[in-house]
């Protein structure tokens, strides 16, 4: 049986990545040998999806802790919200927080979005914030190795299944398929609304 494809809302979309990753969605499989892009960082690079959202990286812009790095959410062009990352010396991802509607919303501590490379079927990681005033746990598995055809072509991608936890009650499961250095090619949301990748720039 094939997934539902219909479009979700775009506000719905902006509250799920303020407590998700995303890339990360978000970002574009060895350890301190993993290839240099493994999680891609670098200032320019973009993600259309099929239902409308682009992501895109910008920055560095230095902080006292350290340099952070962008990842807007577009839809049809008009930014909509902004994660805050880095990218540790380990090759590892963090999520320092959210901005939306001219609000920060600081993660304290940051959240592990990804650790050091490489990922493997069997991984998991977990880690825990607080945010406005609620506590969120974000925990990713990984899966297996899947074939994945899009509209930006075909990948051997990794299956990531990341649930979010929140003290008020939320739980929030997403599907993502990431491909080193490439990025996230599909998304697959709670209801089972698949979101494919369609270009990646550069």
């Amino acid at each position: 049986m094939q997934p539902v494809r219909r479009e979700p809302n775009p506000l719905w979309r902006a509250r799920l990545f303020s407590v998700l990753v995303t890339l990360l969605a978000s970002l574009p499989l060895g350890f301190a040998q993993a290839p240099s892009g493994y999680y891609p960082a670098t200032p320019g690079l973009a993600w259309t999806y099929d239902n409308g959202e682009t992501q895109s990286l910008s920055g560095p812009i230095e902080t006292e802790t350290g340099p952070r790095m962008r990842l807007t959410h577009a839809f049809d062009g008009v930014p909509v919200s902004e994660e805050i990352l880095s990218f540790e010396p380990d090759g590892s991802v963090l999520h320092h927080g959210t901005a939306a509607g001219g609000t920060v919303m600081p993660y304290d501590p940051p959240l592990l979005v990804y650790p050091a490379p490489p990922l493997q079927p069997g991984d998991g990681w977990q880690s825990s914030t607080r945010a406005g005033g609620v506590d969120v746990t974000l925990a990713t598995e990984v899966l297996g190795l899947l074939g994945v055809a899009t509209p930006a072509g075909r990948f051997n991608a990794l299956h990531l299944r990341q649930t979010t936890l929140t003290s008020t009650g939320g739980r929030t499961m997403l599907d993502l398929f990431y491909v080193p250095t490439v990025g996230i090619v599909r998304f697959v949301t709670q209801d089972g609304t698949t979101i494919d990748l369609i270009e990646r720039i550069p």
